[in-house]
């Protein structure tokens, strides 16, 4: 086997600096060029997968007073703007190390060839087709959601990157609650399938209603327990009053990262749960569902929207100065000794080994298993569930796909006790399962009772006999009166039935995110170069688009660099180059 070597070379200016330009088969790579070769020390590379577009760019520009590759020196016609051509290319960039935020970068190649512009660009182009990336997208924009700005982030951030990457979109403006879901059970086979991906712009309420509405669309009534996956993936971008899916998936709340996410990204798996009463299915659950505190903080937000988000920190402190605890008994099918033992954090992709190996064990399910008490809360979460103020999740240990749900159980304690819990949860969340009063399951099925009930079938337990127990009861309650008991905060809406029935269900969706492991920082060029991103240049094609090209992967890289030094037929001088 040869030494490895780029597909292309060339050399292109950027502005007055030309740089020696590399094309591999999964890198696009550039470092300034010098007499006698490449200065390799600012070495610089891209990955193609992180290239969002590559095309020819029309510009009008002066002459500044000497030659450069795009047009001839004429001191007559100094100052006169004249047409040029530059292969712009776009790419995707987080923006430093300490932050998971991306933003869109441009580098512009210059020459004086034309033919070697337009190779080059569909050279790229030809490799970005392999990447199965979405092409048609269907956006529900929530106006009413958060501060009321998503349509201002789709038109601002969005449609600027959708039409860079030449992705068609359809959008549409929520009225009102479950318009959504309605519209997407409305929707025939052929339309639905002609899009890539439904997108949610809002929060965790406008996903979880693209879910639902994907999910319920062929159940035939609501007691069926056989759900068909998803036909196509879903994606969300923050624009909400909570954004704890879309901070979990993308790993920050910033709309321009989702959409480059989401553009660039592959479907990735996610389980999602299914909640139940006597009358049959009531919903689905992507992120997470919460009875007692953080559930009554819900109830009481919302009459403060006048605050903004605000007003969950008012909230929260109102219900924990009330400190209300409820009592309760859980049924809980927890997943297999092994899978309960393993307290991992999920890599976030659909190669994250110990989702494969968490869903396999947990399908060997323990026996039923009842636990009773005063909780303060009771969360179930399917992923993580970050934030900017809980950075790792109440649900730390939560898989995307182990077919599991994280259920934690915060029984009776003090307010001192309750607001460490709290603060332990600002910082590494993993350190509040060392409290005494905090409970950790990972199960696949609970059934949540309470014994506080004006309604007395629903103050009947639950028999450990039955296999698996019979469904919950709905509940009469009536909330005008004195309050007996919580109720449930599912993704950010209101469910008033405190007793029910929730299932894990495995891989039901994909979702549009980039994977944690593709989350590495391309490096940008050096502060010598400026603050322009786009200081790049070329080489002089070595290989043609119609020759069989050698190959580098990844690993290869470094070597070839190593070749491109030590191999004098392989540099392309200065001098070689007419610019």
């Amino acid at each position: 086997m040869g030494k490895p070597g780029p597909i292309l070379r060339e050399i292109f200016k950027v502005g007055e600096r030309p740089f020696s330009v590399f094309l591999f088969q999964h890198q696009l790579a550039w470092c300034p060029q010098k007499k006698g070769g490449e200065d390799m020390s600012e070495w610089i590379n891209v990955k193609l997968k992180d290239i969002l577009s590559a095309e020819i760019v029309h510009k009008m520009g002066p002459l500044k007073g000497e030659s450069n590759c795009c047009f001839p020196y004429s001191p007559t016609k100094k100052g006169i703007s004249y047409p040029f051509q530059v292969l712009q290319i776009a790419y995707a960039q987080m923006t430093n190390k300490d932050s998971e935020k991306w933003t869109d970068v441009r580098l512009e190649l210059k020459h004086n060839d034309f033919t070697i512009l337009t190779k080059w660009a569909q050279t790229i182009q030809y490799f970005l087709a392999e990447f199965d990336r979405p092409k048609n997208l269907l956006f529900f924009v929530n106006p009413f959601g958060g501060r009321g700005n998503a349509v201002s982030i789709f038109n601002s951030l969005m449609q600027p990157i959708l039409q860079l990457c030449q992705v068609k979109s359809t959008v549409i403006q929520t009225k009102r609650q479950n318009h959504v879901s309605d519209v997407l059970r409305a929707m025939s086979d052929d339309e639905l399938m002609s899009y890539d991906a439904v997108v949610a712009v809002g929060g965790d309420g406008t996903i979880c209603e693209v879910v639902n509405g994907l999910l319920t669309r062929r159940l035939n009534n609501l007691t069926d327990s056989d759900f068909t996956p998803a036909p196509i993936p879903v994606a969300v971008i923050s624009a909400g009053s909570t954004n704890a899916v879309a901070y979990t998936l993308h790993g920050t709340d910033d709309p321009r990262t989702a959409i480059i996410h989401i553009v660039l990204g592959s479907p990735v798996p996610l389980d999602v749960a299914s909640v139940h009463n006597d009358s049959g299915l009531l919903r689905f659950i992507v992120g997470q569902m919460s009875y007692g505190y953080l559930a009554d903080l819900m109830l009481r937000s919302e009459n403060l929207r006048w605050m903004g988000p605000q007003r969950y920190k008012y909230a929260g402190f109102r219900e924990f100065l009330n400190h209300s605890t409820y009592e309760g008994s859980i049924d809980i099918r927890p997943a297999s000794e092994e899978c309960r033992k393993i307290p991992s954090q999920c890599s976030g992709d659909k190669g994250c080994e110990d989702c494969i190996s968490l869903d396999s064990m947990s399908s060997t399910s323990q026996q039923w298993k009842r636990i009773e008490g005063n909780f303060v809360g009771v969360s179930a979460a399917n992923i993580s569930l970050r934030n900017p103020m809980t950075p790792l999740g109440i649900a730390p240990f939560a898989h995307f796909a182990d077919g599991c749900m994280e259920l934690i159980l915060i029984r009776k304690t003090s307010r001192l006790g309750h607001l460490r819990y709290l603060h332990r949860t600002t910082g590494d969340s993993r350190r509040t399962f060392a409290l005494p009063f905090v409970e950790r399951y990972r199960v696949r099925e609970f059934v949540f009772t309470p014994m506080q009930c004006n309604t007395k079938h629903l103050q009947q337990h639950i028999t450990l006999d039955d296999v698996p127990p019979r469904q919950p009861a709905s509940c009469k309650c009536d909330f005008g009166q004195e309050k007996t008991h919580s109720f449930w905060n599912c993704d950010g809406e209101l469910l008033f039935q405190p007793s029910v029935r929730v299932c894990a269900h495995s891989n039901l969706i994909q979702v549009l995110s980039r994977n944690h492991k593709d989350r590495e920082r391309t490096r940008s060029p050096s502060s010598g170069d400026g603050n322009d991103y786009s200081q790049c240049a070329t080489v002089s094609s070595s290989l043609s688009f119609t020759q069989s090209p050698s190959a580098a992967t990844d690993e290869e890289i470094d070597a070839s660099v190593i070749m491109l030094q030590d191999d004098e037929s392989n540099n392309t001088s200065l001098n070689d180059v007419r610019f």
